[in-house]
This record gives C-alpha cells, structure tokens and sequence, in this order.
C-alpha cells in the first residue's frame, strides 16, 4: 500500500484542557486506495504511535504503551479512533504542548500526521476539604475551568502523603452564581450540588476514588435544591423537580401512551 492510499488527521473538542484532567484526541483515517487497508501490528510493533512535544519541542515520556487495535478500513470510508492522551503521557505541567501521529502502512512506510497543538491549564479552586489522617489522607477539591465559551467544573482527589493525584473528572458545565454544596455521607461517598444553568442543578455522588457513582438533573421550583445530611450519615436532596433524560421521557410517554394516560408521541 502506498502513502498517497491513506489520509490522517487528529481532532479534539477543544483547545484547552485542565492540569490532570482527560485530553480526549481523536484519529481519523480515510482509505483513499481501491482495496481495504488493515492496519495490524508489524514485527510486534503498533501500527500508530502518539508523538507528544511541550512548547520548547521537549518529547514527551511515554508513560505506558499504547496498543491501538486493528483496524481495517474499506476504500472510501473513514475510520475513528478515540483516545485520551493522559493515561499514556505525563502530560502534567501546564502550557503549550502539540501531537502528532505516526501510522505504519503495511508497506513498511510512516506516515505522519500534522501537529495538533492544545494548551494544559490551572483551574481555579471553588471548595476544598481534607478527608482522613494520616498517610492516607485524601483532599478533595472542586475547580473553575474555563471552557470557551462556557465554565466547567471538575473534581479532583489526591493523596499529598503520596504524591498521588487521581485522574480529574469533570463533572459538567458550572454556572458560577454560588458556592457548590458538598456533604459526606456514612459511607465516605460525597455528594455535590451545584448550578448547571439558570433555575437548573446537577447532583453527583462519587466514590473516596472521584469515580462518578450516580448524577441527576434537578429544575428549581418554589425553592432551589439543597442537600440534607441526616443523623445516621444518609444524605438527600429536598426541592427541585428531578428532570428525567430524555430517552427515559420518551419511554415513559410511550408507556403513558399504551395506558390511556395521554396521546401517543408523534
């Protein structure tokens, strides 16, 4: 197969993503060729390495391998493939960085993508706690990032003692009008309140990891929504009407629908 045969390029959603935080990049190849191209390993090498660069040209280390799977891709079509950057590359101080792309064809020869630049930056801390002692003591922090042209808000969990700061999740956009609501429930998980639009908040409860365990919508009513902590450490949420996803509304009006209860949607 020959270089002219395949046609790559890197996309990602946004220009800026925050220190620790996921750097979603996505690989689109296009089979310019008459036959389907397979891209496969070659002699126990991947056929698609990530080449990531600071500012100042600095290569970044590879932190683990990156085994894409194989791929084959009709003449004509377009494939994708979705990665996060963060888990592969100590991607970690903030600043300019750029990738880039190296596929191996078949035929032997690399082929090289154009550089996609991105920018790593500081948010800014909203609410913070600690949570425990000792070694083990975790921090638990929400940040302000900003998203042009909107603001999100993303939680981060580390453990000083240890170095360790675990991946940062972003837990949605944020209306900044007011503090963030955070309570601890008996079982360590925390649960957050916090604006996502005019009249609209997001609950979220997460692990002692910030691994996201349960979200839902609320829409303000006669009050707006407010976490209530009760003695035996189980935490609620009282006002608000919750807004159901919109798959779960479409199903349930399909249902009400076969009951009688109301027409059926169009």
């Amino acid at each position: 197969m020959g270089r002219a045969q395949l046609d790559v390029r890197l996309e990602t959603p946004k220009s800026s993503y925050l220190q620790y935080a996921a750097i979603p990049i996505t690989v689109k190849i296009k089979n310019l060729g008459a036959q389907a191209a397979v891209l496969n390993q070659l002699a126990g090498e991947p056929w698609l390495e990530m080449i990531v660069q600071s500012g100042d040209g600095l290569v970044i280390r590879q932190d683990r391998p990156f085994v894409p799977p194989t791929l084959t891709i009709s003449p004509g079509r377009v494939q994708s493939l979705p990665l996060d950057l963060s888990p592969y590359f100590l991607v970690r101080e903030t600043g300019g960085y750029q990738v880039r792309a190296s596929v191996r064809l078949p035929s032997g020869e690399t082929l090289l993508t154009e550089a996609l630049p991105f920018l790593v930056g500081r948010g800014e801390v909203v609410w913070s706690v600690p949570r425990g002692e000792g070694k083990d003591r975790r921090v638990y922090s929400l940040l302000k990032f900003y998203e042009d042209p909107d603001m999100g808000l993303y939680l981060r969990v580390e453990i000083p003692e240890k170095n360790l700061v675990y991946p940062v999740r972003r837990l949605g956009p944020f209306l900044p009008l007011g503090q963030p609501s955070a309570e601890f429930d008996s079982e360590n998980h925390l649960h957050l309140l916090y604006a996502v639009a005019s009249g609209q908040h997001r609950v979220t409860v997460v692990n002692p990891d910030g691994n996201i365990l349960r979200e839902e919508n609320r829409r303000e009513t006669g009050e707006k929504p407010r976490l209530r902590k009760s003695p035996d450490g189980l935490v609620d949420v009282e006002g608000g009407m919750v807004i159901l996803p919109s798959s779960l509304r479409e199903k349930l009006s399909t249902l009400q629908a076969r009951a009688g209860i109301l027409p059926a949607p169009h």
